[in-house]
């Protein structure tokens, strides 16, 4: 069951957004644009496995007076669970990061191919052309693509439907996909210079999980999220203070809720704005990171 999206608005900066690089609606210059017209000051562009929309999103930013905080959200598992790890101001144009993210976007794309093939063999006549089509210029092709095929052929009657009868962990069409440990997502971005910081740790993972992960060298916790809780905010606000992490927040915007009816899924630009003070305190993380 969907949880409850909650709004926090705290500041005047969104951390965690996705563009067409990965699985959003908007480009980057089309997110920044609506950013400047919700009235944010910063804005956190984090796609999944790429940092694809990353330099259109900060010459729009020049352009508009919005600043970008290059981010990215890697895919990892932990005891069989998925578990989202967020990277801020990783040398993002370095040539050797760019190879290990490509490996995993292959077997991101190769993982929505075969899931694609299995909905043939269910019945489901979704075409892996039409997946392309939909997926455009995005670096990044997952569930969300098939699941948007799924829905534009009248086969789901929402994105919501196609993971929890068709695609999701475990359901029929599902195809597991080869992922990073947290510990190993922890190391990459720090390797390359980033600032570790756990996403949506509420709808994940616990808090127990979370001080192995400090462990490990995370280095700040995603407390506002437009599908935590204030008990959430409150429960992960206490343990990144125990810790002296870098405390974050953003709305995981999509922008496909209209057209996918993933409604309950994501928030929409600018539901949860936070302090500019904790880009400043992401920035002094980052300087530190050797």
């Amino acid at each position: 069951m969907a949880r409850e999206i909650y709004r926090y608005r705290l500041g005047d900066v969104d951390l965690h957004t996705h563009t067409t690089a990965s699985d959003g609606k908007l480009t980057p210059g089309e997110l920044v644009a609506r950013a400047k017209q919700v009235g944010l000051r910063a804005v956190g562009i984090a796609d999944h496995d790429t940092f694809g929309g990353v330099d259109a999103a900060m010459e729009a930013g020049k352009n508009l007076g919005v600043e970008v905080i290059p981010a990215i959200e890697l895919s990892c598992e932990a005891d069989g669970h998925d578990l989202h790890l967020l990277g801020y101001y990783m040398d993002h144009h370095n040539p050797e990061l760019q190879k290990r993210l490509e490996y995993f976007r292959d077997i991101r794309e190769r993982r929505a191919f075969l899931m694609v093939q299995k909905l043939n063999e269910l019945g489901y006549p979704v075409s892996w052309e039409r997946v392309l089509e939909i997926a455009g210029d995005a670096q990044s092709i997952g569930r969300p693509h098939v699941a948007q095929a799924l829905l534009e052929a009248g086969l789901v009657a929402s994105w919501e439907q196609a993971f929890e009868e068709l695609i999701g962990d475990g359901k029929p069409a599902y195809v597991p996909k080869a992922k990073m440990t947290p510990k190993e997502a922890i190391e990459l971005v720090l390797t390359y210079g980033g600032v570790p910081v756990i996403a949506h740790p509420a709808l994940n993972t616990t808090p127990e999980y979370v001080e192995q992960m400090i462990a490990w060298g995370l280095r700040g916790i995603e407390v506002y999220h437009t599908r935590h809780s204030p008990e959430d905010v409150a429960r992960y606000r206490a343990l990144a203070e125990k810790h002296g992490l870098v405390i974050t927040g953003g709305s995981d915007f999509h922008g496909i809720s209209e057209e996918i009816g993933d409604s309950d899924e994501h928030g929409e630009l600018g539901d949860v704005r936070v302090p500019y003070a904790f880009v400043e305190a992401l920035k002094e993380a980052a300087a530190s990171v050797s």
